[in-house]
């Protein structure tokens, strides 16, 4: 969501509080209070609207084809809004209504901030079935799925391997827009058939559910305010925005500033991810930085020292030290360029998602329609950041791949003289079985040719 329509919401939309980062996280322990584009009398008990509502169940086990929404067994009651105000941000963060708020909160807030981005409303992919998506904010279950028309959340393990019900997914900012991520890249890209998928096309679903995450993630004024303050704007480190899914202060699911390469990645999808994630999260880091050199909040030796690979010699201490001097008294400007930075990597995806097709899709494609839409919005500003962040993380098209193929304007002109006449009587062959003897001047013909 842009900052322009941000601001645009804040008398029209309704209020809610959630934990933009989990509640246990140092810096996270209050919520804060956002506003939706939907306004009051638009929201319904549930809480629900047009897109989502909320099913509390009771004692339900996860869905599993062919079991699918809607919910038919018992619930709990829907949640109310304040009845004087209209809104929802006057639940007890403790109850069991407030869980169920904040999962519909934070995939509505989800949803606003990437339409937004793409300029459109996005048609669920099971539309056709249902006209709203099904949030079952709390079941016994260690894991959350998303599936065709609804979203579901268990609860996450204790470091022994316990169920962790102090932790439900239900509260974890990172994992409810992660999940809603599936749904967005169905709803932009589609779906290919089992003979044009590729591992890469799972591989990029996993990394677009990380990228929403970390650029919802970015609207919170709270992580924005924590980020910076704990960083000083140097990014290309180990921190909160780049740990997607934090299960524990020394835990979380993925994580976006990596080393990995393609090299260094199997076939299973979240572990084929880690590659391109991490190469469009150095694209974003460097064109924040990019404005902060442009802003002259920081000296380009110091953004170049601060993009490192894992086996340079760097002092990573001194750079810190100079960021933190760069930081002392720019705390606005700062948040301004990172704004400016979320804003273009928003539209940046969107625009690339929504140019894709799923069929036999591969990293390089993703990496044209990134330059290719970076050339749209910038006049290709950004290009060679893009190329050179794919190109480390190994990110090319495949050996085997029509586009690194060689073709010529005559299927002679490439070949030996020799490899030639093999070809022409391989071809007088096949012309002779066709109609029982070749014709003189056609043979002639290629004779010359041969010759010259």
């Amino acid at each position: 969501m842009s900052v322009r329509l941000d601001r645009t919401i804040q008398d029209t939309g309704t209020k809610f509080r959630i934990f933009p980062q989990p509640r246990f996280l140092e810096g996270f322990e209050e919520p804060e209070t956002i506003v939706l584009s939907v306004p009051k009398d638009q929201i319904q008990d549930g809480p629900a609207d047009d897109r989502f509502y909320v099913v509390d169940a009771i004692n339900k086990q996860p869905y599993n084809y062919p079991y699918a929404p809607p919910h038919q067994g018992d619930s709990n009651p829907p949640v109310r809004p304040d009845p004087k105000t209209g809104h929802f941000d006057h639940l007890d963060v403790d109850s069991r209504e407030f869980k169920a708020a904040q999962m519909y909160a934070t995939v509505r807030r989800t949803l606003d901030i990437w339409e937004d981005y793409f300029g459109h409303k996005l048609i669920w992919h099971f539309s056709m079935n249902y006209a709203r998506m099904e949030l079952v904010p709390l079941i016994h279950w260690d894991n959350a799925h998303s599936g065709y028309g609804f979203l579901e959340f268990g609860f996450g393990r204790t470091s022994w391997g316990g169920l962790d019900e102090d932790r439900p997914y239900c509260m974890n900012f990172d994992v409810l827009a992660h999940e809603l991520g599936h749904s967005i890249i169905f709803a932009s890209v589609g779906f290919p058939n089992p003979t044009t998928e590729t591992a890469e096309y799972g591989g990029h679903g996993e990394a677009a559910g990380d990228l929403v995450a970390i650029v919802t993630a970015l609207h919170s004024r709270l992580v924005v305010d924590h980020l910076l303050d704990r960083s000083a704007g140097n990014l290309f480190s180990v921190n909160e925005l780049s740990r997607v899914g934090e299960l524990a202060e020394s835990r979380q699911i993925r994580r976006a500033f990596n080393y990995v390469r393609m090299s260094t990645v199997t076939n299973e999808e979240h572990d084929l991810s880690k590659p391109l994630t991490g190469a469009i999260f150095d694209v974003f880091v460097e064109v924040f930085q990019k404005k902060l050199v442009q802003a002259n909040l920081i000296s380009q030796d110091l953004a170049d020292r601060s993009y490192h690979s894992l086996n340079e010699a760097i002092d990573t201490d001194q750079i810190q030290v100079e960021f933190e001097e760069a930081y002392q008294g720019n705390s606005e400007p700062f948040r301004e360029a990172l704004f400016a930075a979320r804003d273009y990597l928003g539209s940046l995806l969107a625009k690339t998602w929504d140019s894709l097709s799923p069929h036999y899709l591969t990293y390089a494609d993703i990496g044209l329609q990134l330059i290719a839409h970076d050339a749209e919005m910038t006049g290709g500003e950004h290009e060679e950041v893009i190329r050179d962040s794919l190109a480390w993380r190994e990110i090319q098209f495949p050996s085997d791949s029509p586009a690194l193929q060689s073709h010529y304007v005559s299927h002679y002109s490439s070949m030996r003289e020799s490899d030639m006449n093999v070809e022409l009587k391989r071809e007088a062959s096949v012309s002779m079985q066709r109609i029982g003897k070749p014709k003189t001047k056609s043979r002639n013909r290629r004779r010359e040719a041969a010759k010259k």
